[in-house]
């Protein structure tokens, strides 16, 4: 989503909660549980681009290496990524999950839908409970998913979305915690001290690269240029991911808030994660942006 499109849209979720405090309870709920379910869609926006800017600026780095070396094949261990596509998918089953959740009770503000929402709720705990059918989840997080199934299953009997999310709202805010431990609390640990631990090797590699030129080879100043390159990679994609830990724990926030009825507190979290987003995608744009001494 373009920069200009996430900040439309909450300007648009600002908009429909002020109408929304005019009308009945029902709307009010509705416009609240849309603002969360917005604001998991710019996190997961916020975790594609962090996978998807790193694997490639890698991937850029492994063929630079492989075109300078005179190798006679290519192994497909010569392109190692950063973040595995299995890992990138149990991210998106969780995000999926918590949408078919806030999807469940969205609509929920005429009681006679109170049986279908129970039926998606039933269905959404039976995929998070313990068993070999089970969605793949981050792991620091699986066993919070099957905790919050339980808390699901205890809240599916209540008649309104407020009702739901105030029983849930603890589970929820523990899962948010859990998948902000699979982040990563600094760059030592995590999917943060994956990026770091990665970039240690490629960074690694281009050292050892430059200390293999001759001093007076024309090659050294594009080596240089290449680590520096390099360092600003590692540094924004590092960024990246401690934002989107910090969007995790937002989400969660707003929930809570929104459980309390505290619309405008929700959508101010929901702003700071748009905020976060749009800076990751500026920084994306930066990152392939063509470098110091590319040649056109």
């Amino acid at each position: 989503m373009p920069v200009r499109q996430s900040i439309a849209r909450i300007a648009t979720l600002l908009a429909v909660l002020w109408l929304a405090a005019c009308a009945t309870p029902g709307p009010i709920v509705t416009a609240n549980v849309g603002a969360i379910r917005t604001g998991l869609t710019l996190t997961q926006q916020q975790a594609a681009t962090a996978f998807a800017t790193t694997n490639a600026t890698a991937r850029d780095l492994d063929i630079a290496r492989t075109l300078a070396n005179p190798a006679q094949n290519l192994r497909e261990a010569d392109f190692p990524l950063a973040f595995a596509p299995d890992d990138i998918a149990k991210w998106s089953n969780a995000f999926a999950a918590l949408d078919s959740y806030l999807g469940a009770i969205q609509g929920l503000v005429d009681p006679a839908r109170a049986q279908a929402t129970a039926d998606r709720i039933d269905g959404l705990a039976a995929q998070l409970r313990e068993g070999p059918a089970r969605l793949a989840v981050p792991a620091e997080a699986s066993g919070l998913f099957a905790t919050f199934a339980g808390a699901l299953v205890q809240a599916r009997a209540e008649r309104s979305a407020t009702a739901i999310m105030r029983r849930v709202d603890p589970a929820f805010s523990a899962v948010m915690g859990g998948l902000a431990d699979a982040i990563g609390a600094d760059d030592s640990s995590g999917l943060r001290g994956t990026a770091r631990g990665y970039w240690l090797v490629k960074l690694g590699d281009l050292r050892a690269a430059y200390s293999q030129l001759p001093p007076t080879s024309p090659g050294r100043r594009a080596a240089i240029l290449a680590f520096i390159a390099a360092m600003d990679a590692r540094d924004a994609q590092l960024q990246n991911l401690a934002q989107l830990r910090a969007s995790v724990l937002a989400l969660g926030a707003a929930h809570t808030a929104a459980a309390q009825g505290s619309g405008g507190d929700a959508l101010f979290w929901i702003g700071r994660i748009g905020n976060w987003l749009d800076e990751a995608k500026r920084r994306a744009d930066a990152a392939a942006a063509p470098a110091p001494g590319d040649q056109p």
